[in-house]
């Protein structure tokens, strides 16, 4: 009897200690998040300095591939031959510039080929050392326009001009903008807008939290993914356009006479097409909370409560439609 006892009195006690210690951990941790951010506003509000500035060059060579990456700035890329060229401002907030410097001291440009990846220019901090907060790296580079581009950033906006090659941009709170380029063009960020102009490849492009405006492309497979945000895409002639979104509303416009496949549908949000009257393709629109119009339904559609179908020429495409909550119009380009 005094053996149980005894281990009931040190299992609570073991339970106080454990309690104990798990709220000074807790409190500890949330001491340092505080610190942490109380720390981050001041040096927010500290003003803002160029720490340094320069350029980084790879020679002319054989080798397309081009990785680019940067954490916070900026980034842009545009033509120019035969070699690739850097040019770099680094900007930190401190007291003084002296100290600006100093919270800037752990970061450099660098550039490099290898069989493996390929040329790449990257923002790399010292073995070590913490990403240091409010610095931030503009990167100009002028590479020639064959290049296949991939671009990576983490907190940072991205231009890509004139660029033939395929171009693949990766951000995670930025905005991305491609334009004036011949080849296949993949954009993704989590927070970001994204802007295609003039593009003449195929092109992907998503993003969770922002609009996507497209416009001009010209070869055959669009794809276009937003969470929470507006799809608009304008003056196409593609074979092949799919644009999904869950919170947001969708607005696709063809230039020419399409007999290509439309898939479009979004959760949350309206969906609007217009399509040349001279169009060729069988027409499909369905809501579950909503109203389908326009005017490019023919007056023969057969027409459900929720749903609508309908035929264009002879019916060699196909654009299908659907919203769980919001309207379809569907309606005469030109």
């Amino acid at each position: 009897m005094r053996w149980r006892v005894f281990g009931a009195v040190v299992f609570a006690f073991a339970c106080s200690y454990g309690l104990l210690w798990g709220f000074g951990y807790a409190r500890a941790r949330i001491c340092g998040v505080i610190d942490d951010i109380a720390e981050q506003i001041e040096v927010a509000c500290q003003p803002r300095f160029e720490v340094a500035r320069g350029t980084r060059v790879l020679a002319a060579g054989e080798e397309k591939r081009l990785r680019i990456e940067n954490v916070a700035g900026r980034v842009e890329v545009v033509p120019r031959g035969p070699d690739t060229v850097a040019e770099y401002v680094i900007y930190a907030r401190g007291e003084d510039e002296a100290d600006a410097r100093r919270r800037a001291a752990a970061l450099e440009v660098r550039a490099a080929r290898d069989s493996k990846h390929g040329d790449r220019i990257w923002v790399a901090k010292a073995k070590g050392e913490r990403w240091p907060n409010h610095v931030s790296v503009d990167l100009v580079v002028k590479t020639p326009p064959d290049r296949e581009l991939s671009v990576k950033v983490v907190s940072a906006d991205v231009s890509v001009k004139g660029i033939h090659g395929h171009a693949a941009v990766d951000a995670v709170s930025g905005d991305v903008s491609v334009c004036n380029g011949a080849g296949p063009v993949v954009a993704h960020t989590v927070s970001g807008d994204i802007c295609l102009e003039e593009v003449g490849g195929p092109v992907e492009a998503g993003t969770t939290s922002g609009d996507i405006e497209i416009s001009a492309v010209r070869r055959e497979q669009i794809s276009v993914n937003s969470v929470s945000g507006d799809a608009h895409i304008n003056a196409l002639t593609g074979e092949h356009i799919t644009v999904d979104s869950v919170s947001g509303d969708i607005a696709i416009e063809v230039a020419k006479p399409f007999s290509g496949c439309i898939e479009s549908g979004s959760v949350s949000g309206d969906v609007a097409i217009a399509l040349p009257a001279e169009s060729d393709c069988h027409l499909q629109a369905s809501t579950l909370s909503g109203t389908i119009s326009g005017t490019l339904w023919p007056a023969d559609a057969q027409r459900g409560r929720r749903e609508m179908r309908a035929r264009l020429g002879g019916g060699g495409g196909s654009v299908a439609l659907s919203t769980t909550s919001g309207d379809i119009r569907l309606n005469a380009s030109g």
